[in-house]
């Protein structure tokens, strides 16, 4: 569904986040975003969770 590279968002809202890893344990994919202060940020979440912006 989702390819490294693409922009998505949580279904909830939030920032703009690109996929970086695909393919973990229990449907988790990697994300990664700026904060507003310009740190760089990431997490693993779930794919149901975000859509593609």
């Amino acid at each position: 569904m989702f390819q490294i590279g693409d922009v998505v968002k949580l279904n909830s809202g939030g920032p703009a986040m690109t996929v970086t890893q695909l393919g973990l344990t229990h449907g988790r994919i990697e994300c990664a975003w700026f904060d507003l202060d310009g740190n760089y940020k990431t997490a693993f979440i779930h794919s149901k969770a975000v859509q593609k912006v």
